[in-house]
């Protein structure tokens, strides 16, 4: 039953019914509080949602229950973000990648956060490993903007 309202909800989601995904997430994470694809599930909804602390705090127990949940590393980093708390967005971008050490987006991510703190050799060495793992936007963003 988790699973029926786990799926519903990202039906949901996918219709950009943010509101009647949460309620299904609700109901999976009360059938079974342990259920990680859940919070993390009802994190995307609430960061869809701009409501970052909410999605903060779902990553968080996602991964609680899931240590080597990449994805919710790599999510809780882009709240971070939103939030300008680059510090912390580059600590779960870098969970993400010892997880997953092709992570490109994470790589791309962390390497935008560094930017944004000044520290170019950090973001240029990420974009580089970004575009060896297949994706060259950030080191393409660094070009146009004469940073590289």
């Amino acid at each position: 039953m988790q699973n029926a309202f786990n799926n519903r909800g990202i039906a949901y989601e996918n219709l950009q019914k943010y509101d009647l995904a949460i309620v299904d997430y609700n109901k999976a994470i009360q059938i079974n509080p342990n259920y990680a694809n859940a919070f993390y599930n009802r994190g995307i909804a609430y960061k869809n949602l701009q409501k970052y602390d909410l999605a903060i705090s779902d990553f968080g127990r996602a991964i609680q229950i899931n240590p080597n949940y990449a994805k919710a590393f790599y999510n809780r980093g882009l709240a971070y973000d939103s939030l300008q708390k680059y510090d912390l967005a580059i600590f779960d971008y870098q969970q993400a990648i010892q997880i997953n050490p092709n992570y490109a987006n994470a790589f791309n991510n962390r390497g935008i956060a560094y930017a944004l703190l000044g520290d170019y050799a950090k973001a240029k060495a990420d974009a580089l490993k970004a575009s060896e793992l297949g994706d060259s936007k950030l080191m393409n963003l660094m070009k146009q903007n004469g940073i590289w």
